[in-house]
């Protein structure tokens, strides 16, 4: 009986995301709805309603910050056809799911085990990094090659801002996750290692995305990871607003935090809004 051919390269192109990376999409929004519903909108309950109990209230804010930013990277994808239009934000979601999970490990003693949060939380990191690395590597084989296709390639200017800042907070991160200590006591609010470290974790998150946009240099393949690096700021500063008596506003870490993922928002909206972006390519 004869095999079916090799797909060629155009199909290769339009390779569609799988059903089973849907399906794990759909888990991640659930994950990430207990969060948002935690730590966003009660991040004052987190004895009784996150998975470990986060004494300052700010950073418990902050860290919902990161959780609603990061929703639309979940959600879209359930709505997107192609693979490659989806492939920016696999890896380094694997990456800040494994240094959630290491997180996790290195500070057992502190969550509120035995509890329906803290089971939701370890199933969100435990599982993400090898269902992701799996799935990423599965659509690869049958993707066209980066590199290969690019229809609109971003500005030369927000290529090396993306990729110099994306490699930069990621170094940070790594070295403050390593050393939490250079954080402890210096920081706007009462931070724990722990804290830092979740922290740390969702800027290595932030920072391999950006270093990610800048490989595919694609307007259509980076768009979905604009999303989160719009809506970051604004769910920063919320949250920072809300709470902001508890806040060091002197705090020389709080507005390089604050300075740099608005300068990533800004970014992302100029990809937005540019005018290089030409109506035939929107409207493909």
């Amino acid at each position: 009986m004869p095999t079916p051919s090799a797909p060629e390269p155009a199909e290769r192109a339009a390779l569609p995301v799988a059903w089973p990376l849907r399906a794990w999409m759909a888990v991640e929004v659930a994950f990430g709805l207990a969060a948002i519903g935690a730590v966003f909108l009660r991040p004052d309950q987190t004895a009784t309603n996150f998975a470990w109990p986060i004494a300052s209230t700010v950073m418990a804010a902050t860290l919902g910050a990161f959780y609603l930013a990061s929703a639309l990277l979940f959600v879209l994808p359930l709505f997107e056809r192609r693979w490659a239009n989806v492939r920016v934000m696999i890896l380094p979601t694997a990456a800040f799911a494994a240094m959630m999970c290491a997180t996790t490990f290195l500070h057992w003693a502190a969550f509120s085990q035995g509890t329906r949060p803290f089971a939701v939380w370890l199933a969100s990191y435990v599982l993400p990094p090898p269902i992701f690395v799996a799935l990423y590597l599965w659509h690869q084989r049958r993707a066209l090659p980066v590199g290969r296709a690019i229809d609109q390639p971003l500005p030369a200017a927000a290529r090396a801002f993306l990729r110099a800042n994306g490699l930069a907070v990621t170094a940070v991160a790594l070295v403050v996750f390593a050393l939490p200590a250079l954080l402890v006591g210096r920081g706007p609010w009462p931070l724990t290692p722990l804290t830092v470290r979740a922290l740390s974790s969702w800027l290595i998150g932030v920072g391999l995305l950006q270093a990610w946009m800048a490989w595919e240099n694609d307007w259509r393949r980076v768009r979905l990871a604009t999303a989160m690096l719009l809506l970051l700021p604004l769910a920063l500063l919320v949250q920072l607003a809300r709470f902001r008596a508890d806040v060091g506003w002197s705090s020389p870490a709080l507005w390089l935090l604050v300075g740099d993922v608005i300068a990533a928002g800004l970014v992302a909206a100029w990809l937005w809004l540019g005018a290089w972006r030409t109506r035939a390519y929107d409207a493909a």
